[in-house]
């Protein structure tokens, strides 16, 4: 598990957005016949996080961190001096020219590797055990808090997003291809900011068409169409 560069201290930017509605259903000044405008909605309130600076200031998940390194580095010691064993036994065996005694030592170097691969298979289920529930316990709090400092101030969406943690690393070669790659936005909260219905409206109302056919179920005379992958067309 990568090391936690982790502390809450949320960097905010206050943006505005204007309300949507469906393309479709959207009417042009004095449609109504000089009935008075609708007011006008306040603008959205949406800021910013930069995550990689929460995931270093975040002193909890720092400590956390630094508890699995401390783990991984108590099997790494027993594990490096079974090594050393093996390397004893090693040397004893190029040095011995009697063949009981050489069997004797392979079957002993073979004992201690043992040793060690039941090590690593032990160290790795609880490394990985400790890693999964911290980094899921981690976010859910960092999510938890954003969430709460949201409703607090009343703001209708928090985007995270992924840049240089610390002002001097802005001119890093990891972090300028970081921000070349033009990285998503994640909302990890919102308030009524999903457009996602007015975009499936507005395109069934602009470009209508019948429903596709139902897929008959598994077993059935008709052959399903494989899924196709996200973000990929056919072909």
């Amino acid at each position: 598990m990568n090391r936690f560069t982790t502390r809450l201290a949320a960097v905010a930017t206050v943006g505005a957005a204007l309300a949507l509605a469906p393309a479709a259903l959207a009417q042009s000044p004095g449609a109504t016949g000089g009935s008075p405008a609708p007011a006008t909605p306040r603008p959205q309130r949406i800021v910013i996080v930069n995550i990689a600076k929460v995931l270093r200031d975040y002193n909890k998940a720092n400590f956390q961190g630094s508890e699995i390194t401390k783990k991984r580095q108590f099997y790494v010691s027993k594990v490096n001096a079974l090594k050393e064993q093996i390397a004893a036994i090693n040397k004893e065996f190029s040095d011995s020219k009697v063949p009981e005694q050489k069997q004797a030592l392979q079957q002993k170097a073979l004992g201690v590797q043992r040793q060690i691969e039941d090590i690593d298979r032990q160290a790795q289920q609880e490394l990985t055990t400790l890693s999964n529930d911290t980094i899921v316990r981690v976010y859910q709090e960092i999510k938890g808090v954003i969430a709460d400092i949201a409703k607090t101030n009343n703001l209708d969406m928090v985007l995270c997003y992924p840049a240089a943690s610390k002002t001097e690393d802005d001119n890093s070669p990891a972090v300028a291809q970081l921000m070349l790659q033009t990285p998503a936005l994640i909302p990890f909260y919102h308030q009524k900011m999903d457009i996602t219905d007015v975009v499936v409206q507005t395109l069934n109302a602009r470009y209508p068409s019948p429903a596709p056919p139902k897929i008959e179920p598994t077993g059935g005379t008709g052959t399903p169409m494989p899924p196709i992958p996200m973000g990929k067309g056919p072909g």
